[in-house]
């Protein structure tokens, strides 16, 4: 593997990883609907991040093969699944943070209507 390789996509790679542990170390106190979403999310930007790396790792024998067919077709696929996987991890991670538990928050209280006035 290359250096710069690595270092390019360690960052990523560590803050998908600490995430996941994160979401699972607190998945009791989440709503149920939040902590699966949030584990597929980063459980999808990282696997987009190990398909980009096994990408750039694999690019000189691809590149260096003498058919330029087959490096169309293996760029349009890797294309296609680090695409999908990026824009389903971050759409599952936003679901995540907007997902309600299903208890109202103290601010969503409903207004217990006119109240008496006061008497002393």
């Amino acid at each position: 593997m290359s250096f710069f390789t690595a270092v390019f996509h360690l960052p990523m790679l560590v803050a998908c990883v600490t995430g996941l542990v994160l979401v699972r170390a607190r998945a009791r106190s989440l709503a149920p609907r939040t902590a699966r979403l949030a584990t597929l999310g980063l459980a999808l930007l990282l696997a987009s991040g190990i398909v980009s790396m096994v990408w750039e790792i694999t690019l000189p024998w691809v590149f260096q093969s003498s058919d330029r067919s087959l490096y169309s077709v293996v760029a349009g696929v890797h294309w296609l699944i680090s695409t999908a996987l990026s824009v389903g991890g971050l759409g599952a991670l936003i679901a995540a943070v907007l997902s309600r538990s299903g208890r109202a928050q103290p601010w969503e209280a409903a207004d217990p209507g006119p109240r008496p006035p006061f008497i002393q």
